[in-house]
């Protein structure tokens, strides 16, 4: 007991007379909320039964990443005063430092210039450095992507990438504008073939499978040039003939479609196509 009293005593002394404690003390409260308000965040989220799933999660990210922000603002607001006592001492390792993470800053930067030129957002498709998928979330340094092979198929695999490729490599957004956007689906041939023929198959299917929402699609098209001051394509399907090499020339259509339907809608096209190939073959 003697023990426990002779440490007890200079602790208490310490307590009064040292503003950590009380430092030690708030810091644990605020982390302790933050943790609150973020569980708490989520639950309202999973629970919320209105609006679509990029909405609830760009909502929650949105006051996640805010949570973490002025929890940071607390701490600096908090242990500023014993961070003036050592930045002159530290100013050569925090150099240092600030060297060793030139990545954490540069996605730092990446990130920035992302939310001020709005490049994308949770549920765009997009394309940057070879990687290629929906964006699940958006942290201060990092995106992460559901992935997408060539076709257009989700894969099952995340992939995430630091937000400081954004300085050095272009982004393609795929889903830019909005609910209806333009697809192309290609048949190769050979220069020999019937590309007369092709052609006027594969713009008979593409007719077909977008009948029910080329005027929606025209209408939409015709908004966003409003909008933007830009001047669209018709929404109308389209087809080119494109060569590729010696041997090759590709057949390629162009036809509107639900943002969220363009992997299905390409591929009812082409299941057209080949039926009427197949029909002709058949009465040949």
């Amino acid at each position: 007991m003697d023990a426990i009293s002779s440490l007890w005593a200079p602790l208490i002394r310490w307590f009064e007379s040292s503003d950590t404690p009380g430092q030690l003390v708030i810091t644990l409260l605020v982390l302790l909320a933050a943790t609150f308000a973020t569980r708490a965040t989520i639950r309202y989220y999973r629970a919320k039964g209105s609006g679509s799933n990029e909405e609830r999660r760009t909502g929650y990210l949105t006051v996640r990443n805010t949570i973490v922000i002025l929890t940071l603002l607390l701490m600096l607001f908090i242990w500023g005063g014993q961070l003036r006592h050592f930045a002159l001492s530290v100013a050569a390792l925090a150099a240092a430092v600030a060297i060793a993470s030139k990545e954490y800053v540069m996605s730092a930067l990446g990130s920035l210039m992302r939310a001020t030129q709005s490049s994308y957002s949770v549920g765009d498709v997009i394309e940057i450095n070879g990687m290629k998928g929906e964006v699940l979330t958006i942290d201060l340094f990092t995106t992460a992507l559901l992935e997408q092979s060539s076709s257009g198929y989700v894969n099952g695999r995340i992939c995430r990438f630091p937000n400081m490729l954004l300085l050095t490599n272009p982004v393609r957004v795929y889903s830019a504008m909005g609910t209806f956007v333009l697809e192309t689906v290609r048949v190769p041939l050979e220069p020999g073939d019937d590309i007369p023929g092709a052609q006027a198959r594969l713009l008979q299917a593409g007719k077909n499978v977008c009948a029910p929402w080329l005027e929606q699609a025209d209408a939409h098209f015709r908004h966003i040039e409003g909008a933007y001051l830009i001047a669209l394509p018709a929404s109308q399907p389209l087809v080119l003939i494109e060569p590729v090499d010696a041997k090759r020339v590709d057949v390629a259509l162009r036809f509107p479609c639900p943002s969220n339907a363009r992997v299905a809608t390409g591929q009812d096209i082409l299941a057209h196509y080949y039926r009427q190939l197949a029909a002709e073959a058949g009465r040949a």
